[in-house]
């Protein structure tokens, strides 16, 4: 059966047009976020980015994360859900270049999720286009380490999804503990003061 999942599109409208700093209190569980039922604690990274290349607003949120990272003061990791037949595609595009280059430039992000988005099925050869701009390597010419490591980080993706029962993207995760509300928070720095908050939280 196909994973049903839901696209935050207001939120995203109210992050970005507010400019507002007024602080709140203390976040709440169960209205800022909910503690993850069967969480990943051991295999967190710290503060992820569920996320699809298929998403519209997962770009908008991405354009916003350097801003939310300074202001909370946490690198934001990225990691592509695996759902279904159609984001896992997405996700060995997305892998496929991460295994390259960790730290792919924005217009490169940019330009594949246009592709991603313009498209279906996704067209290979624009696709390849893309990566030989970007010097690196097509999918079909990876070696076999990097294909390795791109399995890997798929299944990490597939199980992680389905464990935190991911059902809305894009999301933000806390010690694979603890799910981000975004719709509750009025403007960046809300979002903000709630993921330090959570980071500090001990796991239990």
């Amino acid at each position: 059966m196909k994973r049903v999942y839901l696209i935050l599109k207001s939120m995203f409208i109210a992050l970005l047009l507010s400019q507002n700093t007024i602080a709140y209190a203390e976040a709440i569980e169960g209205k800022h976020y909910d503690k993850i039922k069967n969480d990943f604690y051991e295999e967190s990274l710290g503060v992820e980015k569920f996320f699809s290349l298929t998403c519209r607003p997962c770009w908008k949120l991405s354009m916003m994360l350097p801003n939310i990272s300074k202001q909370s003061q946490q690198h934001i990791y990225k990691t592509h859900v695996v759902f279904d037949d159609v984001t896992r595609s997405a996700a060995t595009l997305y892998y496929s270049a991460t295994v390259q280059d960790k730290n792919l430039p924005e217009n490169f992000i940019r330009e594949l999720f246009l592709i991603v988005q313009a498209s279906a099925p996704i067209k290979g050869s624009s696709v390849a286009n893309l990566f030989t701009r970007y010097q690196l390597n097509p999918i079909s010419q990876l070696t076999e380490e990097q294909q390795a490591q791109v399995n890997t980080q798929l299944a990490r993706s597939e199980k992680l999804t389905a464990q935190a029962t991911i059902m809305q993207i894009p999301s933000i995760i806390v010690n694979g503990t603890y799910q981000v509300n975004m719709r509750p928070h009025k403007s960046i720095a809300e979002l903000s003061e709630t993921i330090k908050y959570l980071t500090d939280l001990k796991h239990s």
